[in-house]
């Protein structure tokens, strides 16, 4: 009985699928010659496709028709030739295809040496604009949040006490007789006060709470969690510590001092400029009532204990 006749198919349907569906309609069983071949063939393809990998990765920095487009299409070429090929020269295919996996290998080292240089400046780039973000939140002096900063983390931490259905409270404290400083030891001995009293202050408060420079000689405490008994205890702590902590600033005796104003926020139905501004008052409240002590808004949320 005669064998079946191949069907005629199968050369367009094993170009179709790729090499790997190409070799059994077109490597005689016991070739080792096209099997080695089609290896190769195998083999420069997929390092092809790794180039290919790094091209679109790289896109933008390297020329639209490089060196490694031509790689590309010559491996497609021979890709698409090989099944022919093979049934007369083996040993050609093998060789074009040994040629192409090394030049390949060359190209993907040279691309991956490009990538990894990309994916650093990247990296570097982004903790640039980290840097300069933080710089740009932070008070060139002390070191604390700047007014912009604090007050951006001061409503994000309103919305998210509101949820978790925490307190939240703010002190504002101001140096007293800082103006007298300048005026009398200089700018300098103010700097260092500032940096004295903003260090001073960081050390007493918790993880959670944030501190920061409203301007001048005015600082800020956003309180997370606190009501306004506990936003008192924290001003008579700040107070105190710097009142003992700041006697003597570098080589100058100024005897510091702080008044500190308190206020509870009252929910969302009260605005931030509200709450700053009851905070505000009750620090001006006591400077206004002898300097040197703590003084909190009456007001509290309803429901509060």
């Amino acid at each position: 009985m005669r064998a079946p006749r191949r069907p005629r198919l199968a050369v367009p349907a094993a170009l179709a699928l790729g090499p790997g569906a190409a070799l059994p309609a077109f490597a005689s069983a016991g070739s080792w010659e096209a099997w080695s071949a089609w290896g190769l063939v195998g083999a420069a393809f997929g390092v092809a496709a790794a180039i290919g990998i790094c091209g679109y990765n790289l896109r933008g920095r390297l020329a639209a028709h490089g060196p490694w487009w031509r790689h590309a299409l010559a491996t497609l070429a021979l890709v698409l030739a090989a099944p022919f090929l093979l049934r007369v020269q083996p040993w050609l295919v093998a060789a074009a295809a040994l040629g192409l996996l090394y030049w390949g290998l060359w190209r993907v080292l040279r691309l991956t040496r490009h990538m990894r240089q990309a994916f650093d400046e990247h990296a570097h780039a982004r903790a640039e604009a980290r840097r300069a973000k933080a710089d740009s939140e932070r008070d060139a002096l002390t070191g604390v949040l700047n007014r912009g900063a604090w007050r951006a983390r001061l409503e994000r931490l309103a919305e998210d006490t509101q949820q978790d259905g925490r307190p939240l409270s703010v002190l504002f404290f101001d140096i007293d007789l800082f103006k007298l400083i300048n005026d009398s030891l200089g700018h300098q001995v103010g700097d260092d006060c500032l940096k004295a009293v903003a260090n001073t202050v960081a050390a007493e408060l918790r993880g959670g709470d944030i501190l920061g420079r409203l301007g001048g000689e005015e600082f800020a405490v956003a309180l997370p969690g606190a009501r306004r008994i506990h936003a008192i205890a924290v001003g008579e702590r700040v107070r105190m510590a710097v009142q003992k902590h700041c006697q003597v600033v570098g080589e100058e005796v100024v005897e510091l001092t702080v008044s500190v104003g308190a206020a509870e926020y009252l929910g969302p139905e009260e605005s931030f400029d509200a709450l700053m501004d009851r905070a505000d008052r009750a620090m001006y409240t006591a400077k206004g009532s002898g300097r040197n002590m703590v003084v909190a808004d009456a007001a509290t949320p309803p429901g509060a204990h």
